[in-house]
């Protein structure tokens, strides 16, 4: 039977037994490791890992979000994946900051628009004890009366208190944006489950690069504002983009922000439209330069075409790929859904 080792990102290595055929994922949680996981599809991709030695053989019945470049590159989905041989595998988190995802409820607080397409769903948990996470983790929300889940990063940072502020994005028509529009009433419960992801801030002191498109801009809210309280000194450059200037949300937040992080910058950019200072007329990916890459964390969160281009950019100027985590968010014909945790 294969050994199968994981490496963590703290150094942590740790080996188990694999059963012929049998998913990593399952085989893990056999041998009593916990790892990164949602769906277990091979849709959402939180329990994407890269493959270091060795080769891994795709369940023959289960479809992969994974392009063919990314499993060639040796990207790996562990829900969808079995070991073909021995081998080993970078995992892009630290085992020890795994959180267990619960069900749990909130109550909705407020629905305020903050642009044409983008509302803040302010909520607060229900029960004992208030939501433990990590700044930049997403929870699932069941949709009332729709039977469907969606995903949603948390815009503040943990605290130890019962508030979770989420970014909507709302389309024309689905479950999500037809329910904060048409039904939504402050006092509503809605049934969660989390926190989920792995994408989330890593402790340092390494200057932080982010690059935000739209609603991806959530997690890097919960990051900045957890840096705030914990590293204050800590510098950051924030790269926001949007398609109008309408859609560039919470500048006032960033503002708000900026005196308390006195080395975050913030840069934004506008792909349709004349954009007026301060904003860039371009894409959020036109905002990086060379000097931001080096020795340097990264985090990037929006759509998969921005998130791709600014990945082949960074690591194009030298950036390591161990320094970029990324999260990628999509329309599911409605409103955010992930797609990519790495």
């Amino acid at each position: 039977m294969p050994d199968v080792t994981f490496v963590f990102a703290d150094g942590e290595r740790t080996t188990i037994t694999a059963r012929p055929g049998e998913m990593l994922l399952a085989a893990a949680r056999r041998n009593g490791l916990a790892l990164s996981s949602d769906c277990e599809v091979g849709d959402c991709q939180t329990c994407r890992c890269t493959r270091l030695s060795g080769a891994v053989e795709l369940d023959e019945f289960a479809t992969t979000s994974l392009t063919d470049a990314e499993m060639a590159e040796g990207e790996v989905l562990t829900c969808v994946s079995s070991a073909a041989g021995d081998v080993t595998l970078r995992m892009p988190y630290e085992r020890t900051r795994l959180l267990p995802a619960k069900a749990f409820s909130v109550r909705i607080d407020a629905v305020e628009r903050l642009g044409p397409s983008v509302v803040r769903l302010r909520t607060r948990t229900l029960g004992l004890k208030p939501l433990v996470f990590l700044p930049g983790q997403y929870i699932n929300v069941k949709v009332p009366g729709a039977g469907v889940m969606r995903s949603y990063s948390m815009s503040n940072a943990p605290s130890g208190e019962r508030s979770l502020d989420l970014l909507v994005r709302l389309l024309d028509a689905g479950a999500m944006s037809d329910y904060l529009r048409d039904r939504a009433s402050l006092g509503d419960h809605l049934e969660c489950e989390g926190p989920r992801g792995t994408f989330y801030l890593r402790d340092g002191t390494r200057p932080v690069l982010m690059v935000a498109g739209g609603t991806g801009l959530a997690p890097m809210l919960a990051m900045l504002r957890h840096m705030a309280e914990r590293t204050p000194g800590r510098k950051v450059c924030l790269c926001y983009g949007a398609t109008k200037a309408d859609d560039l949300v919470c500048l006032d937040d960033l503002k708000a922000l900026q005196s308390r992080l006195p080395g975050l910058e913030v840069r934004t950019a506008v792909s349709q439209g004349r954009a007026a200072v301060p904003f860039l007329s371009g894409h959020v990916t036109d905002l990086l330069r060379p000097a931001d890459v080096p020795d340097r964390d990264i985090y990037l969160c929006g759509p998969p075409a921005m998130s791709d281009a600014a990945r082949i950019y960074l690591t194009s100027h030298g950036a390591e790929a161990a320094a970029i985590h990324v999260e990628r968010f999509v329309p599911t014909g409605e409103a955010t859904s992930r797609l990519v945790t790495a």
